[in-house]
């Protein structure tokens, strides 16, 4: 009785109802991310329509999914700007009535799949969060992945396809896909790992996603259809998440309906997602299929996010064969900026932020061997900047972890970009399991000179990235890598600088800066090409160089030494020290800098002497109170002798 009248009231406040209660279990058609979800059984090949039960779990749930009339595809939510979109009133939830011997469990708000996409602060990190599972998929045969824009029929509005031939996913992983949390990757080989990112990623592009998927079992292939709709749950006003899935046998000669409740539950998952979908029939939805092979999977993110001035935040029409992101694309006012600036804008640090096709070039540190990423029908050429670097050095760096990484030794590659010293690009390109984490990371000081042209590369595993892998967690150990690159960056700047003809600007010996080389042979310098480096430079051209060298080494300790000294308060006088000429030594911004980093080092050694200091006077007063606990019980043993004496 008491189920009869949660089935009246919810079909009232929300619509027809989807499903009926299944009494040990729950309707896997349409599952509701919860705490606890529905596992789909294998599946008993069979010449009849199947009709599966599910096995007994611990939490009831509810398969019902409700629905209104019909609404088109293109009546996406009322804000269709991504940062507004989570800005509505909420319907009031009703309590459900508890059956008995269940359980209290989490429900999902639809509104948490927004906040949840709000750790993706750009779109492309989105975007490489769904690359990511293409990858992993390697492992289990996948050739390549497809992005491109495709046309939603129903009113004509651009679609983001991702699309893979991997091993796919049977109903069961389907429904893990499609819940929160839930990841069977292992953390050491794959990318992913959390059983978050195509949530995020989906939800942070577009307001709605349907994912098509094939799997072939040891005795079985299945294929299936997955609905995760923001619009959807919006416009039904829903106050729990809930996906429409529908599942297919296609062992035999044609596609079979696996039916986990029954008929009428697995037609109206079919019902909603034609309603919802940008497919208007079912025989639409199984064309999806045809160009997928015997496995893989493909996913279409539909109703995507417009900016604050009602425009697509990606751009498919400036690039017949990129994806660009519209607010950071610059490129048609190019031809009003400086050369230099022009130049700048050109180079791959700053493609990176609007090209799609330049930032997926550098995603990934290592050359796939036999896959590929496709952009709009074109494969995207893999980059590494190390690749192009002159002068290169690679700098080997032990992290001090106290894990079994204790004998990683991390290999950076560091040198001069092929634009320098034009351009001032500077930073590392710092990559986590082969994906790009940080891009042209400055360690330097803003407004610093040192350093312009450097750049570096390297793979450090051994701290963690965010949840959105677009950043690094700020750890002990970040803090240290920092340091130590601020570190790495200044000394090759410092003993190579000369090789590409670079001058200090404005400074000479007088007034405290570096001794200029002679012009003549700098500018010859500068038209050498690399290789007469290798070779070696005419002797007395060596020995020109060699003598401003020398005394620029001279005159940066003298300038270390005056920079200690403000520091300490202590003057030449104190030291009965005079400056040549009677001139102050003047102190630069770079090498406040690096002071900066010498002392900061000597504070950290300094810290943890102290530690060390604290625990060895912690075990010495421990040593003491056990030593006193000794004597008192040697006394008290003395005291007894004498009286059994006495």
């Amino acid at each position: 009785m008491l189920k009869m009248q949660r089935k009246e009231e919810i079909s009232e406040n929300l619509g027809e109802v989807a499903g009926r209660h299944h009494k040990d279990g729950i309707a896997v058609g349409a599952t509701r991310i919860t705490s606890h979800q529905s596992r789909p059984p294998m599946i008993a090949p069979s010449n009849e329509t199947k009709q599966l039960n599910v096995p007994q779990v611990q939490l009831q749930q509810q398969s019902a999914a409700a629905s209104t009339p019909s609404v088109p595809v293109h009546e996406a939510p009322e804000f269709r700007s991504f940062w507004k979109a989570g800005a509505y009133a909420a319907n009031p939830s009703m309590k459900p009535a508890l059956v008995q011997g269940s359980l209290e469990h989490a429900r999902v708000h639809p509104k948490f799949l927004h906040s949840n996409a709000t750790s993706h602060k750009w779109a492309f990190g989105a975007i490489a969060e769904l690359l990511d599972n293409a990858v992993d998929e390697v492992q289990n045969g996948a050739t390549f992945v497809k992005v491109d824009k495709v046309d939603i029929m129903k009113d004509n509005s651009p679609a983001l396809l991702f699309q893979d031939d991997g091993g796919g996913m049977d109903p069961e992983s389907l429904r893990k896909c499609m819940s929160l949390g839930y990841s069977m990757k292992k953390a050491n080989k794959t990318i992913g790992q959390y059983g978050n990112g195509f949530k995020t990623s989906t939800m942070r592009l577009g307001a709605d996603v349907i994912v098509f998927s094939r799997a072939t079992g040891a005795s079985n292939a299945t294929q299936s259809v997955g609905l995760l709709s923001y619009t959807f749950l919006r416009k039904t006003g829903q106050d729990d998440v809930i996906v429409p899935m529908i599942d297919f046998d296609i062992s035999g000669h044609w596609a079979e309906p696996i039916i986990y409740s029954s008929q009428d539950d697995w037609s109206f998952n079919l019902k909603t997602i034609i309603e919802w979908s940008p497919f208007g029939s079912k025989s639409e939805l199984m064309q999806q299929f045809e160009d997928i092979g015997p496995h893989g999977t493909k996913v279409i993110i539909y109703n995507l996010w417009m900016n604050d001035e009602g425009i697509y935040e990606l751009s498919f029409d400036d690039d017949d064969e990129d994806i660009c992101l519209r607010d950071e694309d610059n490129q048609g006012s190019l031809k009003k900026l400086q050369r230099k600036t022009r130049e700048l804008r050109s180079h791959i640090s700053y493609c990176i932020r609007y090209s799609l096709r330049a930032y997926a070039s550098m995603l990934y540190l290592r050359k796939f061997n036999n896959f590929k990423i496709i952009l709009r029908g074109k494969p995207i050429q893999q980059f590494n900047i190390a690749d192009e670097l002159r002068f290169r050095k690679v700098i080997s760096y032990k992290p001090q972890v106290s894990t079994a990484l204790n004998d990683a030794m991390v290999e950076t590659t560091i040198g001069f970009i092929k634009e320098a010293p034009a351009l001032s690009v500077c930073g590392f390109n710092v990559y986590h399991k082969n994906r790009l984490i940080r891009p042209f990371w400055k360690v330097t000081g803003d407004g610093s000179s040192k350093g312009n042209g450097v750049v570096g590369v390297l793979e450090a595993n051994f701290i963690e990235p965010t949840h959105d892998k677009q950043d690094f967690e700020r750890s002990t150990l970040f803090v240290r890598l920092e340091s130590r690159l601020r570190q790495m960056i200044v000394e090759y700047w410092r003993g190579n600088f000369h090789l590409i003809g670079h001058q200090l600007p404005g400074s000479n010996l007088q007034e405290g800066g570096s001794v200029q080389p002679p012009v003549g042979n700098a500018a010859n310098m500068q038209k050498q090409p690399a290789d007469q480096h290798k070779n070696g430079l005419e002797s007395n051209f060596q020995e020109e160089v060699h003598l401003y060298q020398h005394a620029n080494v001279r005159l940066n300790l003298r300038n270390e030494q005056s920079s200690v000294q403000a520091i300490s308060g202590f003057t030449d006088e104190d030291n009965n020290e005079v400056t040549p000429n009677n001139h102050p030594v003047s102190i630069s911004v770079d090498e406040l800098c690096e002071e900066n980093i010498r002392l900061f080092k000597k504070c950290e050694e300094h810290m943890l002497k102290e530690i060390e200091l604290k625990n060895l006077v912690k075990k010495l007063e421990k040593e003491v109170e056990q030593a006193k606990l000794r004597c008192t019980q040697l006394s008290l043993h003395v005291e007894a002798r004498k009286k059994q004496k006495t």
